[in-house]
């Protein structure tokens, strides 16, 4: 982040009426392909996501590179960390003789920035039954052509740039959008290092900060902002409007919302007995040392009886 604030950063943007301006902007300058001496400048937003399944997950050791990968991504209307973590598998997979080149048609170096441009293109093109598995996913190419050990997906989504313990990847994995920002599990993991973590207190610090989370996207507050829009700041910020909740009201909305969210998932056939949590994550180090199978597993079997018993009452009272 440093580095690229000194050397490339070009610019702070905000959102509407926002005076933090945490959108970065970097100056990308490259001279046109056919007129050496002429040149062209492109603003590429990046952050930490973006850096990480773009930058760390691909070995890049040119920000140039990284920032060409970004800006093709944008060009083309990927997400960004699933782009990043699908390249990473396929370099893994071209790597270990999962697939060769006549299925990735570039060869995959890590750090070879000019080889995952074309990647990148091939993802969308689709030019064969390779590239057209990549496009759904790391969870459905894997599937296709072996590697789900190291393929970092949840519920098919790709995963986050947050290997800080185990509320992380449960978060991940349970959330309802499969994303480290239904539940942020690896705040709950920074706080507790050192501190011995439980199941239930995990599982219950899940469902609280997600349901919570369903009030503050609900009133299109920017989750940066979460600290400073406190249920009680909340409450007070009602009454002008007329509205007399309680903190308790807030949390029982932000509750049924949830709910409802993930009776829809069920309906549509979504099941947490068809989640998994990748090999992979149980072989890197974390801030919790090595995580432990069992606790995840425990974690998630507590997770979804508790969802089917608050479902049961849902219905029960909406029946009513």
């Amino acid at each position: 982040g440093e580095r690229l604030a000194e050397r490339y950063l070009g610019r702070r943007v905000s959102c509407a009426h926002c005076p933090v301006a945490c959108i970065h902007l970097a100056v990308l300058r490259e001279p046109y392909k056919n007129e050496p001496y002429f040149y062209k400048t492109t603003f590429v937003s990046y952050d930490y996501e973006p850096i990480y399944a773009c930058g760390s997950m691909l070995g890049m050791g040119s920000t140039e590179g990284m920032l060409k990968v970004l800006d093709e991504v944008e060009t083309y209307g990927l997400d960004a960390m699933s782009t990043g973590v699908a390249l990473a598998w396929m370099t893994e997979a071209y790597e270990r003789g999962l697939v060769t080149e006549k299925e990735t048609i570039v060869r995959p170096v890590w750090g070879d920035y000019a080889s995952y441009l074309k990647a990148i293109e091939y993802v969308v093109e689709q030019p064969n039954d390779f590239y057209a598995a990549l496009a759904k996913g790391v969870e459905y190419a894997s599937k296709v052509y072996g590697g789900t050990e190291f393929a970092l997906a949840y519920g098919g989504n790709e995963m986050p740039g947050y290997h800080t313990g185990p509320a992380a990847h449960l978060g991940f994995a349970l959330g309802t959008r499969h994303s480290h920002l239904d539940s942020a599990g690896y705040s709950y993991d920074q706080k507790m290092v050192g501190k011995r973590l439980s199941v239930e207190d995990a599982v219950a610090y899940l469902m609280e900060e997600e349901r919570w989370r369903q009030v503050l996207t609900s009133l299109v507050i920017c989750l940066f902002a979460r600290g400073v829009y406190t249920p009680q700041v909340v409450v007070e910020a009602f009454k002008p409007l007329g509205w007399e909740l309680s903190e308790n009201d807030l949390k029982e909305i932000g509750k049924k919302i949830h709910l409802l969210k993930l009776r829809y998932k069920l309906d549509e056939g979504f099941s947490f007995d068809q989640l998994r949590f990748p090999k992979r994550i149980f072989e890197t180090p974390s801030p919790h040392g090595m995580l432990d199978p069992l606790f995840m597993e425990q974690a998630l079997k507590l997770y979804k009886s508790r969802v089917e018993e608050e479902l049961k009452s849902l219905e029960a009272a909406q029946r009513w």
